[in-house]
């Protein structure tokens, strides 16, 4: 009989901690997943990365798996017609990351956005460079 109770008890409790689970991914829902970037970049020339939805308030992340030569260049976000979200600029190196601080879920709500590229010196030739990027960070 008490083997029978804390049965019933044990699954009670299995259904209720389900149940609440269910519940918990919307919580936690935003646009994170990583998307592949790649740049060629001559003197001051920018390169953008493919459009993405702004879902949060949260910073954007981007990440240089290579940039040739050793060299560093720098990136920030901005709206999808190049709108000013008020972006922090971030540098990046080979095998660097950084989170991008912006405002554009603040002042947009969910929005379409873009990181930018560009080199962060002035180097002479061209600079090949590829990585992955989030709008929003987890």
């Amino acid at each position: 009989m008490l083997l029978k109770n804390l049965k019933k008890k044990g699954m009670a409790v299995a259904l209720a901690l389900a149940a609440s689970l269910s519940f918990a991914p919307a919580a936690f829902a935003n646009n994170h997943a990583d998307t592949g970037w790649s740049a060629y970049l001559s003197s001051w020339q920018t390169s953008d990365t493919p459009n993405r939805q702004k879902q949060d308030a949260s910073s954007g992340y981007i990440k240089a798996t290579s940039v040739s030569n050793g060299r560093t260049i720098c990136s920030w976000m901005l709206g999808y017609s190049n709108e000013d979200v008020n972006s922090a600029t971030v540098n990046l190196k080979s095998g660097q990351y950084q989170y991008v601080h912006n405002y554009a879920y603040q002042k947009f709500g969910r929005k379409q956005v873009h990181m930018r590229l560009q080199h962060a010196y002035a180097y002479s030739g061209t600079t090949q460079a590829y990585g992955v990027w989030s709008p929003d960070s987890a």
